[in-house]
C-alpha cells in the first residue's frame, strides 16, 4: 500500500523509481544519525540543538570525505570485497580532530585497518528494540 499526494498521472512504476532515487538520501541520513548519536538532542534550546545538528553534520562529512582517500586492500584469493567501516572512521576522525599535532597518513592508516565485508543481497532478520526515554536527569544538581 502506498499512499502518496502526488497527482494520478504517476504510475506504480514512476514511485518506484522515485523511491529507489531516494535509497541513497535515506541511507545516508540513517548512518549520520545513528553513527554520530544524533538519536536523542542533548540541548534544552532550539540554539544548542540546531548548533549540535551542524557540528554533527561537518563531523559526517569529514569523515566521509577522509573515507573516501583511503585505500583499502582488497584479498587475492577472498569471498567478498571489502570496505571501510565508517562506525570506526567516525571515532578515528573524532580523535584525529582532538588531538593536536597528529598525522593526517596515519589516520588514513588507521582506518584502513578497520574494514568489513561487502554481502551483497544480505538478508537479516531486522532486530527491533523499544527505545525509552532519554531524560535529563543527569543534570540535576543534588
Amino acid at each position: 500500500m502506498v499512499a502518496t499526494s502526488l497527482p494520478p498521472s504517476f504510475t506504480l512504476a514512476d514511485i518506484r523509481e522515485l523511491y529507489h532515487l531516494r535509497w541513497g538520501i535515506e541511507t545516508a541520513f540513517r548512518d549520520w544519525k545513528y553513527t554520530l548519536g544524533l538519536v536523542n538532542l542533548h540541548g534544552k534550546s532550539d540554539a544548542f540543538a540546531e548548533q549540535e545538528i551542524y557540528a554533527s553534520l561537518t563531523a559526517f562529512n569529514f569523515a566521509s570525505r577522509v573515507c573516501n582517500e583511503v585505500v583499502v586492500r582488497q584479498p587475492k584469493n577472498g569471498v567478498y570485497a571489502y570496505k571501510v567501516n565508517f562506525k570506526m572512521a567516525v571515532m578515528l576522525c573524532k580523535e584525529f580532530l582532538r588531538t593536536p599535532r597528529t598525522d593526517g597518513e596515519q589516520l588514513l592508516e588507521k582506518i584502513a585497518r578497520h574494514t568489513v565485508p561487502i554481502r551483497p543481497n544480505r538478508q537479516d532478520e531486522r532486530n527491533l528494540k523499544v527505545k525509552g526515554f532519554a531524560g535529563f536527569v543527569y543534570r540535576v544538581a543534588a
